[in-house]
């Protein structure tokens, strides 16, 4: 009892505690609540009330100046319309533009009165093609670019409607006075326009006869095109209509205040390109900016107070608030190298894909997984192993544009979206840079790692819209680009969904299968020097199918590799050989192991329960692995083969002298024997450089204490010639092909009789 009664009273104070706790968070957050609900009073009530009362005034005022403003502008813009007007509609402007006489004079009948023309700005008369003809700027002749270069683009749809408006007030003109329905239409139009940085009104009349227009003749001459400036004389002249002061005109709209006024000068497309803005001279806004401090004060005590109380709150939100976004960070991106991880690219790249459908591009998606990545990890330490993710990923951002992304999916895997691209072809040349930065030397610290990248690219619409159809396509293409050797980047293609399709189905139909126990070992025999007696049997695996037949191992083996079934294979063929084994006196069982079951560091404990559970001598046993897996995965191999041998087990190199550094493992004292690969016999016999290397290599492996055995025996000479070089073991079809229990029984049993009845020859000087 007295044990248990410190931990209630622990238990009580940690919930006295908490409740104390939770009464000030409660206290606080009233006390804050009530400060601030007065604060809002205060401001909303005072604020509110007289503000709102000035601005109804201010308002009032500012409509009036405003009706002023644009009826200025309006007379203005009315007079210069009928100026336009007026020189435009002239029989004398009419000949002289049609004609384009080669100098004409601005006398009275092109010339605006001097109260409106405002030393002429820019002046262009134009033709009926709308090409300049003549251009002034202040009475003097001046370039026409500046029509081509500046105001065409901006009054071209002003011209258009001009040149309509003209025609129908030409066809209108035919028509008796009283049996038109309204009046004539305007030749002239007027728009605003921006030359040289400036702001302009621009005038666009029609060049028209007074009277009807000879016959035969166009009813439109040409334009007469006038910009007056809304320069600092202009606004003066404003000023002085209007009563008002420090007018001024700004492309960007003024903040709003009480003390300024704005109205916009729109195009005629009812854009807007400048305001013209003033100071008010409305009193009511004065009431408010006189008023104001007295509010400021009263601002300022309750603030201050207010202030006080909310900055502990504020440092707890800002704390409470950064801890939220790391832990959002957390969870959407990699802790090692910084870069997003798989949910967050999903989301990405899903909305990359819909923006570029929407925009006709194409979106490339790359699956990316690092060659041989584990044997970094294996050799080096996952300390550098993770460096080298760290400095992949930095290269891969710098290989990337900016509209790109990156993410770590998993240990070495990563997955791009390549965007904002036209053709296939910026795609793959982005591929082959990421190829080209990935294969140069990694530095960490004093190791210098190569490594290379195997790369799956799917594109966007051509594969698909799709997200995750995408994904699995760049995988298959990932997957195809490691059977064509790593290195590479391939891109999808749809044989190879129909090839992964097939592949799928024999991996179902080899489970099948397993359960239905429809493999078979059959054995080939491994012979002495003199070919006459048998020393070993290699098991090989066989599928009989109950529709397609008995199926040699290439079959289905490929399949089984790729997708780890070669586990349960291998296994299977492991026990059945060690079993068939305890019935065969004095035969050693010579199995195939797969890389992925020598990888596994329970194997050895695997092969020792087989040989115990079916009583055969460990000696009896021979694993054969090939070259490539000591390459590829060599220290955690090694271990699993020294324990194979402190088994008793032994362990032969197989396909020996086809891989890339057989001499350097022959030096580590791994193997029992060596197979010779069928590639060495075939033609040795006529050939005497093939004859040299095969006996070199048949010698090397006696010198080194291992026994040899040549593979791919198949004539009587290939026999012979072996026997010559003193090779103490062979195999091959000569002897027999690989053949099921019970016929390697009987084929066994002839053999013995045949020697029991035929003494065998023992040729003189073999051991010499």
């Amino acid at each position: 009892m007295s044990s248990k009664t410190p931990i209630s009273a622990a238990v009580l104070g940690s919930a006295f505690g908490n409740t104390i706790t939770r009464g000030k968070k409660v206290g606080a957050r009233m006390m804050a609540l009530l400060i601030l609900s007065v604060v809002a009073a205060a401001l909303a009530v005072g604020y509110v009330a007289f503000y709102w009362s000035t601005q109804r005034a201010l308002d009032f005022e500012v409509e009036k100046e405003i009706r002023l403003v644009q009826s200025n502008l309006k007379v203005f813009r009315n007079g210069l319309a009928n100026e336009a007007e007026r020189i435009a509609i002239s029989n004398k402007a009419y000949a002289s533009v049609l004609s384009e006489e080669s100098n004409i004079l601005l006398d009275e009948d092109l010339t605006p009165t001097p109260s409106t023309r405002g030393d002429r700005d820019i002046f262009v008369i134009l033709n009926k093609d709308m090409k300049p003809l003549y251009t002034y700027r202040r009475d003097l002749p001046w370039h026409s670019e500046v029509f081509e270069d500046q105001l065409r683009g901006q009054i071209n749809d002003t011209l258009m409607e001009l040149e309509t408006k003209a025609n129908t007030k030409q066809q209108e003109l035919r028509v008796p006075e009283p049996l038109r329905s309204h009046a004539p239409l305007s030749l002239s139009l007027r728009d605003v326009v921006m030359v040289d940085g400036a702001i302009g009104l621009v005038t666009v009349a029609a060049i028209t006869p007074s009277t009807a227009p000879p016959k035969g003749m166009p009813a439109v001459a040409g334009y007469l095109l006038w910009v007056r400036s809304l320069d600092i004389r202009s606004i003066r002249s404003f000023e002085e209509s209007t009563g008002l002061s420090e007018m001024f005109i700004t492309t960007n709209k003024p903040k709003a205040d009480f003390q300024r006024v704005s109205v916009p000068l729109l195009r005629r497309s009812g854009e807007t390109i400048a305001n013209l803005s003033w100071k008010t001279t409305a009193a009511s806004g004065a009431i408010f900016t006189n008023s104001s401090p007295y509010f400021l004060g009263t601002i300022a005590a309750i603030l201050l107070t207010t202030i006080l109380i909310l900055l502990r709150y504020i440092k707890m939100t800002d704390r409470i608030l950064q801890n939220e976004a790391d832990a959002t960070h957390a969870a959407l991106h990699d802790a090692l190298c910084g870069l997003p991880n798989r949910t967050w690219f999903e989301v990405f790249a899903a909305d990359v894909l819909k923006r570029d459908r929407q925009k006709q591009r194409i979106t490339g998606i790359v699956f990316l997984d690092l060659d041989h990545f584990k044997q970094i990890n294996d050799s080096l330490g996952h300390s550098i192993g993770d460096e080298v993710i760290k400095l992949v990923a930095e290269r891969l951002k710098a290989s990337i544009n900016p509209e790109d992304r990156v993410a770590r999916v998993s240990g070495d895997e990563f997955l791009l979206v390549l965007s904002h691209r036209t053709k296939m072809e910026e795609i793959i040349e982005t591929c082959m840079y990421i190829e080209k930065m990935l294969s140069d030397a990694f530095k960490v610290e004093k190791h210098k790692i190569l490594t290379t990248a195997s790369m799956g690219v799917a594109i966007a619409p051509a594969h698909g819209h799709d997200l995750t159809g995408l994904l699995r396509r760049a995988d298959i293409a990932l997957y195809q680009a490691k059977k064509l050797g790593r290195g590479r980047y391939v891109l999808f293609e749809k044989e190879m969904e129909d090839t992964l399709q097939i592949s799928r189905e024999i991996e179902e139909d080899i489970k099948r299968a397993l359960n239905a126990n429809e493999f078979q070992n059959y054995y080939q025999p491994i012979m002495d020097q003199t070919g006459t007696n048998i020393l070993a049997a290699e098991a090989l695996i066989r599928w009989n199918h109950p529709k397609k037949g008995l199926l040699p191992p290439a079959a289905f083996l490929p399949v089984a590799e790729e997708s780890m079934l070669i586990n349960r294979i291998g296994e299977w063929v492991l026990e059945n050989a060690i079993k068939d084994g305890a019935t065969l006196d004095e035969v050693t069982m010579c199995v195939n192991v797969s890389p992925t079951q020598l990888r596994h560091p329970e194997f050895p404990e695997l092969v020792s329960k087989l040989l115990e559970k079916y009583q055969l001598e460990a000696n009896r046993l021979e694993l054969e692995v090939t070259e490539d897996v000591l390459i590829n995965y060599s220290e955690t191999v090694v271990e699993v083969i020294e324990r194979l041998r402190n088994l008793g087990v032994k362990i032969a190199l197989d396909d020996f002298g086809t891989g890339f550094s057989s001499l350097s493992y022959l030096r580590r004292d791994l193997f029992d024997k060596i197979k010779i690969d069928r590639s060495f016999i075939n033609g040795a016999v006529t050939d005497a450089k093939a004859r040299e290397i095969l006996a070199s290599s048949i010698t090397l492996g006696l010198r080194l204490g291992m026994q040899v055995c040549v593979e791919g025996v198949e004539e009587e000479e290939q026999k012979e010639l072996l026997l010559t070089m003193d090779c103490p073991m062979m195999q091959g079809y000569l002897f027999s092909r690989p053949i099921p229990l019970g016929k390697f029984r009987l084929w066994r049993d002839d053999m013995d009789e045949e020697l029991e009845q035929k003494p065998r020859k023992i040729r003189v000087g073999a051991a010499e």
